[in-house]
């Protein structure tokens, strides 16, 4: 993909409507929809900001459920609402090398790279 095209797709594929769309053309082999669109769940989580983590990445706090520690750099890059289709988040996944750091990222999670901080 062309830097033009990364960022339209940025904007227009990772909003949670289009998202929501995308998952909606989705079928099984009878041709029926794969996923029901009409059923939601949502979780929150807390996210507390620790300079001692690694970029991009999140360590769970024990004990405490749906509470995580992550660089502040990671908070700030990720994206606050993300859609799951199924068991996993596969069903949305655009991985991109990012020309700067050159680490493997998918565009799912991210607003700009959690590792170098470069934009899209």
């Amino acid at each position: 993909m062309k830097d033009d095209e990364i960022r339209k797709y940025l904007n227009t594929k990772h909003d949670p409507q289009s998202q929501l769309k995308k998952l909606q053309t989705y079928t099984n082999a009878g041709n029926l929809p794969l996923f029901q669109t009409d059923y939601h769940e949502s979780y929150q989580v807390r996210i507390i900001p620790d300079k001692s983590i690694a970029p991009a990445k999140f360590i769970p706090i024990p004990l405490r459920p749906n509470e995580f520690l992550a660089n502040p750099v990671t908070i700030r890059a990720m994206r606050k609402e993300l859609f799951m289709g199924g068991e996993d988040f596969v069903d949305l996944e655009c991985l991109r090398t990012c020309q700067s750091c050159k680490k493997e990222i998918d565009l799912q999670f991210w607003q700009f790279c959690p590792y170098c901080e470069a934009s899209f």
